[in-house]
């Protein structure tokens, strides 16, 4: 039975101490309602019951009022917080707080500054400038925010499923000679991890330093329990970000939803594969899963494997010692038979629950308003604030060509009903929705105008 696999007593945790949770707070409102109704007597006693939560509330809704979210995000929460006092509080508590805690934000922040940020290179940027002029902006605030460096020399392969990426990582990973390094959200047993797995046995016990980074809670319902020890077993470096914590707290929405696998330093692969056999159609849940993967070679993997450092070094290794240039493409670049010339431009980027730059958001924005003739989008949830819904109208009324290509068969109904919810204004303003009726999009990708590529 499903129940009894193991993977299912930590959902069973979790399930048994959020109603915990949820059953004290809902004890503790109704205790604080029975005190008021008890003390009708004591006139006092209600007057200054109540004039703490009025002045509690005021509070809470200053602090909301300063805070650096989006307005829509602070209407909502001022709305419930007052209409409902002290549970519109305690839920506030528990789900506003979107930072993870002030230690690890300053060891990421640590980190990132010591590893991720890569200076780029004036001779491109001026080529940017010749080349794609109102790229240079965005290109300078993504160097800016999030350390990211642009990058020539590089090849990309795309891949229009998962089913044809997949024959391509094996082939790359069995050519590993010195590290390799994956972080991914889901990892599930099955033909594409088991696949994998095999090879990374192989190259640990050859002595290449294998790290395998996956998150807890993506694979709550797919891996065993302990499974990092299983794991290191076979040499395996193994880290697991934000383990579970069977508590309501909004942190735990923070996961590591990144897809990056890098091999020698010199190639990578990334997009919307997770490392499960439903994303290479080896089993069916949603009928035909349409998702997508690129294999880049060359200068612009380095952005990738600094990347997962800054994540490995911050959460796992803090005292390791990194020396940059043992990662650099071009240490090993000649074992892949050297640079790939390339006539376009790679700038790998990450959006973090550290600190409060929409890194993500400002991208596509930016993407939208420069965009002159179309737009494509492909998204497995169109779950959008009313900044980016008027980006896109603005953009169709403008007369440039918006299409954005949903699931006809969802994963999570509830998500895909608020995904339909969109339609209707989009649609009126000259936007082309479609549904991929053979089953499920999980692909994420942004197309403006043949120039600019967001995966």
């Amino acid at each position: 039975m499903k129940l009894l696999k193991p993977a299912f007593i930590p959902k069973l945790i979790m399930a048994f101490f959020v109603l915990i949770e949820l059953a004290l707070i809902v004890i503790g409102y109704l205790y604080v309602a029975d005190l008021l109704v008890v003390s009708e007597a004591d006139p006092n006693l209600v007057l200054f019951i109540f004039a703490g939560i009025i002045v509690v509330n005021i509070l809470c809704s200053i602090y909301i009022i300063n805070s650096t979210v989006s307005d829509a995000y602070k209407i909502t929460w001022l709305f419930f917080v007052n209409a409902l006092p002290l549970i519109g509080l305690f839920f506030y508590l528990i789900f506003a707080n979107k930072q993870t805690s002030r230690s690890q934000r300053r060891k990421y922040i640590k980190w990132s500054r010591n590893i991720q940020k890569e200076d780029a290179d004036p001779a491109v940027l001026e080529m940017v400038k010749e080349d794609l002029p109102g790229s240079a902006p965005l290109i300078r605030y993504l160097a800016s925010v999030s350390g990211s460096g642009i990058y020539r020399d590089t090849s990309v392969e795309y891949f229009s499923l998962g089913d044809y990426a997949f024959p391509k990582m094996l082939e790359e990973l069995k050519k590993a000679k010195h590290y390799i390094f994956m972080e991914f959200f889901i990892y599930a047993p099955g033909v594409f991890w088991d696949s994998i797995l095999e090879i990374l046995k192989e190259k640990a016990a050859q002595g290449v330093d294998v790290r395998v980074l996956y998150d807890d809670v993506g694979c709550l319902g797919t891996l065993p329990f302990g499974y990092k020890k299983e794991l290191e077993k076979f040499g395996i470096k193994a880290g697991v970000f934000e383990p579970f914590r069977p508590l309501l707290d909004i942190r735990m929405n923070n996961r590591d939803h990144r897809k990056i696998m890098v091999i020698d330093g010199h190639t990578c692969f990334t997009g919307g594969c997770n490392i499960a056999d439903e994303y290479i159609n080896k089993c069916v849940r949603f009928g035909h899963w349409k998702d997508n993967m690129i294999m880049l070679k060359g200068q612009g993997v380095y952005g990738f494997t600094l990347m997962f450092l800054s994540t490995w070094c911050s959460l796992f290794t803090p005292n390791e010692k990194i020396d940059r240039s043992a990662y650099l493409p071009a240490k090993y670049i000649d074992e892949a038979g050297g640079f790939p010339k390339s006539d376009g431009y790679v700038q790998p980027f990450g959006d973090l629950p550290y600190d409060d730059d929409a890194v993500g958001e400002t991208v596509y924005l930016s993407l939208i308003q420069h965009a002159e003739s179309f737009i494509y989008i492909s998204t497995p949830y169109l779950l959008i604030d009313s900044k980016m819904e008027s980006a896109l109208i603005n953009a169709a009324l403008s007369g440039v060509e918006v299409h954005i290509l949903t699931p006809h068969i969802p994963d999570k109904k509830a998500v895909f009903h608020m995904t339909r919810s969109y339609y209707g204004g989009l649609l009126k303003s000259g936007v082309h929705i479609h549904e991929y009726t053979p089953g499920f999009v999980h692909e994420k990708t942004f197309l403006v105008d043949g120039k600019a590529v967001r995966f």
